[in-house]
């Protein structure tokens, strides 16, 4: 599409070089506008276009994939916002109900259908605001080191309110916002109770919910489980409930100094991601850890030996330059059965002049590349919280 609206000379005719990646939108207007360079399809692309494949086949080969180690780390704590203390617990109301039977449950976190921990909670609203904050906090100090003014930097650059970009400039570091004291929660009066039963062994997050409330919790069961899963996380961490304890506002569980902290690990399915990443790496870049995941990939079924071997002769034979094996590796993935391999090749065999090109030139996009990826990381780590002028400040100030 955009090679159908450029002009015939949008390219200069002593060009003889064009690196390009695999887009055929590129090799279209490569050859519109300068029919006569020769074209050089990307080192970096052409290697992330086989890993590509490698994802898929290693996605729909996961059940092979070994079970990694992932060491557990403590949750964000998140305060129960709610009514002040209870004088006194109510008594459980007796009943005449049978007793319930309730199952033994584990301290471990559960674990998702693939395997895998639940994912740590989303930054909440005021951490968001606060990095907010921060970003025009340093927009402002590097505004005013080159010489803009007060009345510029808050109505031109940055569309602030003078007093903020005053209260900036006269801060010695960041002005951090006054929180309110801590009023309690609804669950707090009952935490002490369910961190004693938790001790003595009591896991089972529905029967500790079915208690509160027979002592008179009216919260939601979701503040509930929050609790609960702060004490399982911290149980973890700690190897042991002996040491846990709540804070001195009683709303939080902490491990107490001095506290040995436990190391233990959670196991997972290693991701496809990581896997293709350990096979278009050289083995001589990998640790004596990473070389035995190799191992252990390879042995689990034989296409991913077979992909294993073509993938290193290909990252080789690119390394090293021999463009006159590259028929022999195509012909190889075609006659390999691993329908992701034989698609890349397709794609080869599509745009062969450029990929044989690159097997032989010196030429790559890897310097254009680097300046992209870095102006992309600029631009994610503010995305939503300024304008464009911010942005073109930290270009700027990288440069």
């Amino acid at each position: 599409m955009v090679a159908g609206h450029l002009p015939r000379q949008w390219l200069k005719p002593e060009i003889e070089v064009i690196s390009r990646d695999r887009g055929g939108e590129y090799a279209a207007a490569a050859r519109k506008g300068a029919p006569q360079a020769q074209q050089i399809a990307d080192k970096f692309h052409l290697v992330k276009n086989l890993r590509d494949g490698l994802k898929e086949l290693m996605a729909r080969k996961q059940k092979w994939l070994p079970e990694v180690e992932e060491i557990a780390s403590d949750g964000v704590p998140l305060r129960a916002q709610g009514k002040q203390h209870a004088n006194e617990l109510s008594a459980p109301a007796q009943s005449d109900e049978p007793e319930k039977h309730w199952r033994a449950m584990s301290k471990e976190p559960r674990q998702t259908a693939a395997g895998q921990t639940s994912q740590m909670p989303a930054p909440s609203a005021s951490e968001v605001s606060r990095a907010n904050r921060v970003s025009r906090y340093e927009a402002v100090r590097t505004l005013h080191q080159q010489a803009i003014s007060e009345r510029a930097i808050a109505r031109r650059r940055l569309k602030l309110s003078r007093n903020t970009v005053h209260r900036f400039l006269s801060a010695e570091a960041f002005p951090e916002r006054k929180r309110p004291s801590y009023r309690g929660g609804l669950l707090d009066p009952y935490k002490p109770y369910l961190l004693e039963r938790w001790k003595a062994g009591c896991w089972n997050g529905s029967q500790l919910y079915a208690e509160a409330k027979a002592r008179g919790y009216t919260g939601s069961q979701s503040l509930f489980r929050l609790f609960i899963s702060s004490l399982r996380k911290h149980h973890q961490a700690a190897g042991s409930a002996a040491g846990l304890a709540l804070d001195a506002a009683g709303a939080k569980v902490s491990i107490p100094p001095g506290e040995p902290v436990s190391t233990a690990s959670l196991t997972r399915r290693m991701s496809p991601a990581r896997a293709s990443w350990l096979y278009v790496s050289q083995s001589t870049n990998l640790d004596e850890k990473q070389r035995g995941r190799v191992e252990q990939i390879r042995a689990a079924h034989a296409d991913l030996d077979t992909a294993y071997r073509l993938t290193q002769s290909f990252v080789t034979m690119l390394a090293e330059h021999r463009a006159a094996d590259l028929d022999d590796w195509l012909s190889q993935a075609e006659h390999s059965g691993i329908k992701e391999l034989k698609s890349f090749a397709a794609g080869i065999r599509r745009d062969y002049a450029a990929v044989r090109a690159t097997f032989t030139s010196q030429w790559s996009n890897g310097p254009v590349e680097s300046q992209v990826n870095c102006l992309k990381l600029q631009k994610r780590l503010m995305f939503g919280r300024a304008n464009f002028d911010l942005l073109r400040l930290h270009v700027l100030r990288r440069a």
